[in-house]
């Protein structure tokens, strides 16, 4: 599981998608040092790799989009749908859960973000 980083080639040129993409790295940065800082399940592994790998796709195809809002609207509704069928986790209510806090954590986090239209 690989963190992931800002590139300066993730910028569209849109200030507002920009910041927003910037927003949302930040949140997956910050939440891949709680997963370093907690025992937690391989589900959420799995979940967290999944999800930067869809925001990965997100930023390489935001400046290549015609228009980098419709590429936003699109991930975004990825995102949602990622969150949707994956929580809670399989594990939640086996022993492999740890009782880690960082599914709700994610959720919460992510599900702001979105609420503020891709702003922190």
């Amino acid at each position: 599981m690989s963190r992931l980083r800002w590139k300066s080639s993730y910028l569209t040129g849109e200030r507002e998608v920009d910041e927003g993409n910037k927003a949302l790295v930040g949140l997956l940065t910050d939440f891949d040092r709680a997963l370093k800082g907690k025992e937690h399940c391989q589900d959420m592994n799995e979940l967290y790799t999944d999800l930067t790998g869809v925001v990965e796709e997100r930023l390489a195809g935001g400046a290549r989009v015609a228009s980098a809002q419709a590429g936003v609207a699109g991930s975004d509704g990825a995102i949602r749908q990622l969150l949707k069928t994956r929580l809670p986790l399989p594990a939640r209510t086996t022993p492999a859960c740890r009782e880690c806090g960082l599914c709700d954590l994610l959720d919460e986090k992510v599900t702001e973000w979105l609420k503020r239209g891709g702003r922190r």
